[in-house]
């Protein structure tokens, strides 16, 4: 019985390594291109088949107006990623503006980066930092 559990156990830890944004068992994503995945403070992700790893380093700003708030200004959300490529790692901070859920745009060499930061301020809630996510697409 114990063996049939182990058996299953390991199944079902390969069946989730091998879907796409799946943490392996370093704590490391793994992404394809083309499709969406997260990424929480101090996680990083390979992307499948390419010589390319992201890690979201820290939230450096958050001042999007929060929902149920009338502002002057929309604010924005600004994060400090590490990508490394052909190893050779680059600093590259990332900002979407506050007042949408459409993800912004970035290039980084001929990559294309699409992201936004979840989840969004409500009035009166407080976000902890282990609460943000950075939702990445990468295209070429």
């Amino acid at each position: 019985m114990l063996r049939r559990g182990l058996y299953l156990l390991a199944l079902l830890a390969a069946i989730a390594l091998a879907l796409p944004g799946c943490t392996d068992t370093t704590g490391q994503v793994q992404a394809p291109l083309g499709q969406e995945f997260s990424l929480s403070i101090g996680q990083t992700a390979a992307i499948t088949g390419e010589r390319l790893k992201i890690e979201f380093q820290e939230l450096v700003e958050d001042s999007r107006c929060a929902r149920g708030v009338v502002c002057i200004w929309q604010g924005r959300v600004s994060c400090l990623v590490r990508i490394i490529s052909d190893y050779s790692p680059t600093s590259l901070l990332l900002m979407q503006p506050g007042l949408t859920g459409q993800p912004n745009t970035q290039t980084f060499q001929n990559y294309r980066l699409a992201f936004r930061v979840e989840p969004y301020p409500e009035a009166g809630k407080e976000i902890l930092p282990d609460e943000y996510h950075l939702l990445l697409t990468i295209t070429r």
